[in-house]
């Protein structure tokens, strides 16, 4: 499957990649991570965030670690988890290149 078949991803998911792929993180870590980097209010419940990591894992874009001793489970972007945020991101960057002209000719409908 192509990653740009999972396009386009849910705010929650592309926070969640993008914390990932700036280094592995634990479960609470990602939900902190993820609250305060929402200007758009993505709150994540421990349930909510497990659920959305075991299909991660499915899909193949993230990989689970057992952690330390703290037996904290540590949870890493993969290949495959990269190149998804990356085609999610070029997306997002095509869709506001395409918007920004009509913002900036102060026309409106």
């Amino acid at each position: 499957m192509d990653v740009h078949d999972h396009l386009p991803l849910a705010p929650r998911d592309l926070l969640i990649l993008a914390v990932l792929a700036e280094g592995p993180s634990h479960g609470y870590g990602l939900i902190k991570e993820v609250e305060q980097r929402s200007e758009t209010g993505v709150l994540l419940d421990p349930a909510n965030l497990y659920r959305v990591l075991r299909r991660m894992r499915e899909l193949g874009w993230i990989l689970e670690d057992e952690g330390d001793a703290s037996r904290r489970r540590v949870h890493r972007i993969t290949d495959r988890g990269r190149a998804v945020v990356g085609a999610e991101l070029a997306r997002l960057e095509r869709l506001l290149d395409q918007a920004r002209p009509a913002l900036a000719d102060g026309s409106s409908a």
